[in-house]
């Protein structure tokens, strides 16, 4: 008797924080994806365009055309070649840290190592990871702009990269919407959390993305018939074409 007295209050609070929060995404148009079993919800002053089968899409301002957020959903592939035990947390910490690489001619760029990540869920149970990545830059002595069409003099010595930090990448945002078979994310990326870019015309209120984020809902489902090739490939099939004997 005892337990439900303690359970029931916490019912009837999180029902109510749920009720609160439909009532702050009235109006909302919904996107809906079938083929990777997720709705997100966005208020009506914006619009959200869809590529390549909602593999990928962004969130714009209906008047301006000006982009707030860019989704993809990782991996897009039915057939992932996922190792046994793979988590959506370690998927999209690593996917975030990827899409940050950049080349350039003297030296690279990348955001990793999340100095915070943090968890919470969508009002349907979905859970939500908010990261914010370090960023720094790579040269090397003696590197030079590809535009200089004098060749620079090879390095008498090996010498180590300096590492130059260029600031803190965030929040960005991932969801998992894995279907039973295997683990998927959808990240959230908002424009203006990258220091590395040029300012943008208009910054993304986190406050927004988190309650867009707030409204994802997953549903099941349907597994693609058939084994794909990875599988065979993970349980140590060999799939090429045959040899032709002399």
């Amino acid at each position: 008797m005892r337990l439900f007295s303690i359970i029931g209050p916490c019912l009837l609070l999180f029902a109510g924080v749920a009720g609160a929060a439909e009532k702050t995404t009235t109006g909302w148009k919904t996107y809906r994806n079938e083929k990777f079993g997720y709705e997100i919800s966005y208020p009506a002053d914006l619009e959200y365009r869809a590529y390549i089968d909602g593999s990928s899409g962004e969130l714009k301002r209906a008047g301006t055309g000006h982009r707030l957020v860019d989704f993809e959903v990782w991996p897009p592939s039915e057939c992932p070649r996922q190792p046994a035990g793979a988590a959506a947390r370690e998927i999209g910490i690593e996917r975030a840290q990827v899409v940050t690489q950049a080349d350039g001619p003297d030296g690279s760029s990348s955001c990793g190592d999340p100095v915070a990540v943090r968890e919470s869920a969508s009002f349907h149970g979905a859970k939500i990871y908010e990261l914010e990545l370090t960023c720094t830059r790579e040269t090397y002595p003696g590197s030079h702009d590809d535009s200089d069409d004098t060749e620079p003099e090879p390095p008498t010595v090996e010498a180590d990269p300096v590492v130059t930090p260029e600031g803190k990448k965030g929040p960005t945002y991932f969801v998992d919407i894995s279907p039973s078979w295997m683990k998927r994310i959808l990240t959230a990326d908002p424009t203006g959390v990258d220091p590395r870019m040029q300012p943008t015309k208009e910054e993304t209120d986190p406050a927004l993305v988190r309650k867009i984020l707030g409204t994802l809902k997953t549903f099941p489902t349907q597994k693609p018939a058939g084994v794909c090739i990875e599988e065979l490939q993970n349980r140590g099939f060999s799939i090429g074409i045959p040899r032709t004997p002399y």
